[in-house]
């Protein structure tokens, strides 16, 4: 079965979110105790991978024994239509929230990362700086949409 795989690319804060993330999973396995991180990072992984190969929030399938991403479509404070919230519950942690662009119908653009403490509803402030990044990204590859 051939999968289509949208390309995943890092603007804004995203990548160093990862990074992030990821020094602290390698903390815990440094010190022989893998905990809430390295469950954080694992799950960030595989949800990765479910998202490169289909972001779109309405058709996600997965397996039964997989947590599926949180995806939604962002539809308040913001004039673009093909924003998308990814949200990655870390428990004790926090929510971490990736606000996401389908760009020209091939590539996730991770725009943004911010940390909220409670579920609620993204604020114009948390989608500032996606749009920012998005805007700066587009200047070197126009949306078609």
């Amino acid at each position: 079965m051939s999968e289509s795989k949208f390309e995943i690319l890092y603007k804004g804060n995203t990548s160093h979110f990862e990074t992030y993330l990821l020094d602290r999973a390698e903390q815990e396995l440094r010190i022989g105790k893998q905990s809430i991180w390295c469950k954080v990072a694992d799950m960030y992984a595989r949800q990765l991978t479910i998202i490169s190969i289909n972001p779109f929030p309405e058709s996600i399938l997965f397996d039964s024994d997989e947590t599926p991403p949180s995806l939604k479509q962002i539809i308040a404070h913001t004039n673009y239509t093909n924003f998308y919230r990814w949200g990655i519950k870390g428990g004790k942690t926090g929510n971490h929230p990736i606000i996401y662009a389908i760009h020209n119908y091939h590539k996730v653009v991770l725009l943004h990362y911010f940390n909220k403490q409670y579920n609620g509803l993204i604020n114009r402030r948390d989608i500032l700086p996606a749009e920012k990044s998005y805007s700066n990204y587009c200047e070197d590859d126009p949306n078609l949409y």
